[in-house]
């Protein structure tokens, strides 16, 4: 599943509803090097690391504050054309890894 984010000072999940970024919960992010273990996962994108740690509470979280999810990426990066969104890139979750 995917999720259209942007980060600037802090890690916030665009709303297609409210047509906001939005912060959620407590997900954020922070850099590699904070971290005690990333499980071996990195992926580099646009000059940060996106590890997600855990995949189940953070989709959990994300649906509870009703932030739209994709299947692929080709969805969310249609959704956000049609938006008309600037400035903003991806994160995927795992769906291996999450019970809906």
């Amino acid at each position: 599943m995917w999720a259209v984010i942007k980060v600037d000072k802090a890690l916030m999940f665009y709303n297609f509803q409210t047509e906001q970024y939005e912060a959620v919960s407590d997900l954020k992010f922070v850099h590699a090097n904070e971290l005690e273990s990333t499980n071996g996962i990195s992926m580099a994108f646009g000059g940060f690391t996106k590890v997600v740690l855990d995949h189940d509470a953070s989709v959990s979280k994300l649906l509870r504050a009703n932030i739209p999810l994709f299947l692929t990426k080709v969805g969310a990066r249609e959704a956000a054309k049609t938006a008309n969104l600037t400035g903003y890139t991806y994160i995927n979750f795992d769906v291996n890894k999450i019970q809906l």
